[in-house]
């Protein structure tokens, strides 16, 4: 049986290799135009044909040849289909590198991303977690300070001169908009608010992160005297 021309012609708009999210191009395309079960018998079809190459539930692609044979889609490749656009953030050791807050990596590449609309999916080596916001530059640089902060005693070999460039660099670009954004749509535990308040009043930044916490308890954090002290002796 052929496949459906109104599934081709949605298709023929993704490139070789380009990471083709099944139930976002059903819902933006075709679901006016052909029933649910008619479009994944199609690309169930493409997939046994060879034309299309599934790499996970519900993700797709064309593959790429080469004249050495198929070119096998890269993590570069996946990890653009769900940030590109202000659409998602690595987070993880990608990010803790590129902050160069440790020369450690890891073999997952992590991501948050408002492309997905399970809480979470593995694409090979690329671990992709639901956020559902606009990835502005304001809600991104939130969630990188956010994510550093809650994961910091787990960091490995932690580079603390370039944690308190950073930590600098976070306190002055706060934005208390994409802050109370990103926290009404996921949990951060109140001893990373409360660290984020530390390093905010350590550098005069003004900020009410404190209605977030409780004045009864002591929440458990590295101080910001401590770490330049640490900083000084182990760099």
């Amino acid at each position: 049986m052929k496949s459906n021309p109104v599934v081709k012609n949605a298709l023929g708009e993704f490139r070789e290799n380009e990471l083709i999210i099944a139930s976002k191009l059903y819902k933006e395309k075709l679901s006016e135009q052909i029933s649910e079960a008619a479009y994944y018998k199609t690309l169930q079809r493409m997939c046994e044909s060879g034309e299309l190459v599934k790499v996970a539930k519900g993700t797709y692609h064309f593959p790429k040849a080469s004249k050495y044979g198929i070119v096998p889609l890269s993590e570069k490749e996946i990890v653009a289909a769900f940030t590109q656009n202000e659409t998602g953030t690595i987070i993880g050791y990608s990010l803790y590198n590129a902050l160069n807050l440790t020369t450690q990596i890891s073999k997952t590449v992590t991501v948050m991303s408002s492309e997905l609309e399970g809480l979470t999916k593995s694409i090979r080596n690329v671990v992709v977690h639901q956020m559902p916001l606009e990835f502005s530059k304001e809600i991104t640089s939130m969630i990188h300070g956010l994510e550093v902060l809650q994961n910091f005693n787990t960091i490995q070999d932690i580079n603390y001169s370039a944690f308190l460039k950073f930590s600098e660099e976070l306190a002055f670009s706060f934005d208390a908009q994409a802050f109370e954004e990103i926290i009404s749509t996921k949990s951060y535990k109140k001893s990373t608010i409360s660290f984020f308040e530390n390093i905010l009043n350590y550098y005069g930044v003004q900020n009410n992160l404190k209605k977030h916490l409780s004045s009864l308890s002591e929440y458990k954090h590295p101080r910001m005297e401590e770490l330049y002290e640490t900083a000084r002796v182990f760099g």
